[in-house]
């Protein structure tokens, strides 16, 4: 089967004039031009796409569905000229972005605002890593860019980084919580009776860095710092949290920040991306975390 577009076009425009005669007009041809079209993809379809018994020509059911169906046949057919197009100008397909809490996600969309104005027609799949997962996206080949490594750079990785800056983490939990009414600051032996809630490695194939901030046989692990504030605010654990993240939970008084003595908690975070890596897109938000004022708007 062959449908033309510009017979698809054709019927397009019956529907959308009237007649024949409208339509041909629009579309700057005859109206036997335009029947020709319709016989045309009638003997394709085998159905009959205008009802002609009635005193003025209307498109059938089929037509209509036709139509519908024809617009999107349309729409996909420019979408694969233009992909084509910016395919072999050097646009990827897709660009798979790994972002890890640690960093502002709102400064993250603005960026993807930014870049949509381009009209580069690269879609941009964002996904989680959590600890060693955000080098180990990389050597899996799961992610082109990463936002937010955190620790130092595997030699095994082949990757080009940079660093974005330090995250100070403080450590939090519910103002109900045992914890909460302790003198400042805490001692290690008085945290160790609690449970502690931290996010587990998502490391597919490096091998984990032990990712607790405070080594114990009681601690609950959850996927993200989403699920860690859940937790926190449910009493149920206490735990380090980037400040910017429960800072509302803070102001209101839900959550409460403790000292601990002897403890200045922080991560190190990094861009990073594959140094075999190429395309136009890539390119555009590596140049961007290549300059220092840009990548300091992250954190």
């Amino acid at each position: 089967m062959a449908l033309k577009a510009e017979y698809l076009n054709i019927l397009i425009a019956i529907e959308r004039c009237g007649s024949l005669s409208a339509a041909a007009a629009e579309q700057g041809i005859t109206v036997s031009s335009v029947s020709y079209a319709v016989r045309q993809l009638e003997q394709e379809l085998g159905q009959p796409l205008l009802d002609r018994q009635s005193y003025r020509v209307r498109l059938s059911e089929a037509g209509a569905a036709a139509v519908e169906y024809g617009r999107e046949i349309l729409r996909l057919h420019e979408s694969l000229y233009a992909r084509v197009h910016r395919v072999a100008e050097g646009w990827e397909a897709e660009l798979r972005i790994a972002f890890t809490n640690m960093l502002r996600s709102e400064v993250l969309y603005r960026w993807i605002g930014d870049f949509y104005a381009l009209n580069s027609g690269t879609r941009i799949r964002i996904s989680r890593e959590v600890y060693t997962g955000t080098w180990d996206a990389l050597y899996d080949k799961r992610a082109d860019l990463v936002l937010g490594a955190s620790g130092q750079p595997p030699h095994e990785v082949d990757v080009n980084h940079v660093p974005i800056g330090r995250r100070q983490l403080i450590f939090v939990m519910a103002a109900s919580h045992p914890l909460a009414s302790l003198p400042e600051p805490l001692r290690p032996e008085q945290i160790q009776a609690y449970r502690l809630v931290d996010s587990g490695d998502s490391s597919r194939l490096l091998q984990p860095e032990s990712s607790s901030l405070m080594p114990r046989t009681d601690q609950l692990t959850v996927p993200d710092l989403f699920a860690q504030r859940e937790a926190l605010l449910c009493g149920i654990a206490a735990g380090y949290m980037p400040r910017y993240f429960v800072a509302a939970q803070l102001a209101s008084g839900e959550l409460v920040e403790r000292r601990v003595e002897h403890r200045d908690c922080h991560i190190d975070l990094f861009a990073c991306w594959r140094r075999s890596g190429k395309g136009q897109a890539l390119d555009w938000f590596t140049q961007r975390l290549q300059q220092p004022e840009w990548r300091q708007q992250l954190l």
